[in-house]
């Protein structure tokens, strides 16, 4: 049988083994892959290619099935999980209208004040405090949990300082506000100034001193030696220790000018100071003190008095201020 040659060398033969495109030999007689060498007889071209497209019509046949079943088993698997989603869904949906179930909480938590009846208490020197929290109500216990607060700074801390505390809420629980910043106050204090001494303290200081000096002096007064005496703050002297642990950490002077009329009507003009150790005012406000004595010499005698009705004190105001400077050795004064 003759083909038509023209015919042939319009055909788009595809290798059967490699899938290459197949060129025409030289005679026209055979299709030679240049791949793989496969040859195709011209002569016997209408059952080759019937070979050829039954053998590609059948490897598309078994893709398509293996395609099939492959997009079967992932839409099964598709509605099974969207199978599942539903059911977890539906049982999610189920719970969170259950009152009081992990989930609801979860999705509606309740909301709180965490610091309502919450408060912090300080104790300790100043610079040196500690910060502790009080829960005065609770009443809601589920979170009214001091685990669950947490204090920075809570320790080293002086008056005016500022804590920050900071809530965590438990599971079904939102916390508003989550945090609340609270102020130092009410430790004990050294007095670093006498500015601090003011009020009932100052009194108390005053009065304490002034007692003194009328025990020390009433021998002479109450005598026929002495018409009257008059006494008045002069000025207090404050000394701070430089060490921190030093045996006294601070030391105030109280001194007074005392005003003696003779019996002559003359008058004497001494010097008294009373001696105060580690001042501190605590919370309750009120200051605690080293109550001491009166300091000074003995100089009844050179003043016209007998030993028997001698007093403590200094004639000047200045040889006073000296002598309290000079036995203060590793302290510094303040005011």
């Amino acid at each position: 049988m003759k083909m038509d040659q023209a015919n042939i060398k319009t055909l788009s033969l595809v290798c059967p083994s490699c899938g290459g495109r197949m060129e025409l030999s030289a005679d026209g007689k055979k299709a030679v892959c240049p791949y793989c060498g496969h040859e195709i007889l011209i002569e016997q071209e209408d059952s080759a290619k019937k070979e050829y497209e039954r053998c590609i019509a059948k490897a598309r046949a078994e893709e398509d099935i293996r395609d099939l079943q492959d997009q079967r088993r992932r839409r099964r698997r598709l509605k099974g999980w969207l199978i599942a989603l539903c059911l977890i869904a539906v049982i999610c949906l189920i719970n969170v209208f259950i009152p009081n179930s992990p989930l609801r909480e979860l999705v509606f938590p309740r909301t709180a004040d965490p610091f309502n009846g919450v408060s912090v208490r300080y104790s300790g020197m100043s610079g040196e405090g500690r910060a502790e929290l009080q829960i005065s109500d609770r009443s809601t216990a589920e979170y009214a949990d001091t685990v669950r607060f947490e204090i920075t700074p809570q320790d080293g801390l002086s008056n005016g300082d500022t804590v920050t505390v900071k809530a965590k809420a438990p599971a079904g629980w939102r916390f508003e506000p989550d945090e609340k910043q609270f102020t130092v106050e009410g430790l004990t204090a050294w007095v670093t100034s006498t500015d601090q001494l003011s009020g009932d303290n100052l009194a108390a200081i005053h009065a304490n001193t002034e007692r003194l000096i009328r025990e020390d002096w009433d021998d002479i007064v109450s005598s026929s030696l002495a018409q009257d005496m008059t006494y008045t703050p002069y000025r207090m002297y404050l000394f701070i220790s430089d060490e921190n642990t030093s045996y006294e950490h601070n030391v105030l002077y109280d001194t007074y000018e005392v005003n003696v009329t003779r019996a002559d009507g003359s008058v004497f003009t001494g010097y008294e100071a009373c001696r105060y150790t580690d001042l501190k005012i605590p919370a309750d406000g009120i200051l605690t003190a080293g109550y001491g004595n009166l300091q000074g010499f003995n100089f009844g005698y050179t003043q016209g008095f007998s030993y028997a009705q001698s007093f403590s004190g200094w004639t000047d105001a200045a040889e006073m201020e000296a002598d309290l400077r000079h036995v203060r050795d590793g302290y510094h004064l303040a005011d």
